[in-house]
């Protein structure tokens, strides 16, 4: 994923990007949630190769809580 900068080997497991009105999400999915390292350089790198600005927020959710969170996201009208 983007030229292999993360370093993290096979850890990486796919990304998406939501496009969304008032803020665009980057998902990045990983093999082992509890490698604390490895997250954090996945974040590091992000917030560098993206550049970034300081106060970006960036929010690391494991897949259970990930999935917790869409079950309370109501559903679209039409």
């Amino acid at each position: 994923m983007l030229g292999e900068q993360f370093m993290v080997g096979e850890e990486i497991c796919g990304a998406v990007v939501s496009i969304r009105y008032q803020e665009d999400i980057i998902s990045v999915w990983n093999k082992t949630a509890s490698d604390s390292s490895t997250t954090a350089r996945i974040r590091d790198t992000l917030r560098r190769v993206l550049n970034l600005p300081p106060n970006t927020v960036l929010e690391y959710k494991t897949h259970n809580d990930s999935l917790k969170a869409w079950k309370t996201v109501p559903p679209l009208k039409s």
